[in-house]
């Protein structure tokens, strides 16, 4: 018996490189097939990321395109009015320029002035006055969600810059031999 384990331990022994070996092989390819499907991931959420990015892109220009638009509209008929505008021409482009029903009307024997309904016309200036504030607002926070957007792809950028394979190869393959020198050491 004492034989048997002789020769047991002696071919264990002989054998121990390819053990080893084998063992390194299996960490190997296990690490590099985990970062490989991590890879595969990463590029199918960046292709989907890239397509909404896109997609987000052409509704920012297609709603750039329309508010362009409307205030070329709204720039060209105050400028078609003049400094020398009646307010009868005023009057009538009143109703192009709002959707309030301000009721305007040219006030007799007042060449210079026009008059509106009196609760339109507040509710009017209260909302412009809001939309003055929200678009304030909405300014601000665009411009802290841009900063936001760029620390983010700061630490992307950080998140990306990890060890190469090969180190982190050599890594593992030290703790695989710190755990065969103290199986050694413990026999």
């Amino acid at each position: 018996m004492l034989n048997f384990i002789k020769t047991e331990k002696a071919w264990i022994l002989s054998h121990l490189v390819w053990i080893v070996a084998v063992a390194v092989a299996l960490v190997v390819g296990h690490i590099a097939l985990t970062e490989h499907d991590q890879r595969v991931a990463a590029e199918a959420a960046m292709k989907i990321s890239e397509a909404n990015v896109s997609q987000l892109q052409a509704q920012i220009k297609n709603t750039d395109n329309v508010a362009a638009q409307k205030v070329q509209t709204i720039v060209k008929i105050v400028h078609d009015l003049g400094p020398n505008a009646t307010p009868g021409q005023i009057v009538a482009a009143v109703p192009q320029l709002t959707d309030a029903p301000l009721n305007a009307r040219v006030i007799a024997n007042d060449p210079a002035n026009i008059s509106v309904a009196a609760v339109p016309f507040l509710q009017f200036l209260q909302t412009s006055a809001t939309n003055s504030v929200l678009l304030g607002a909405c300014q601000s926070d665009l411009t802290n969600e841009t900063a936001i957007v760029g620390q983010k792809q700061d630490e992307i950028t950080a998140l990306k810059k990890k060890p190469s394979f090969i180190s982190r190869v050599k890594h593992v393959a030290e703790a695989v031999g710190v755990g065969i020198a103290i199986g050694i050491l413990l026999k």
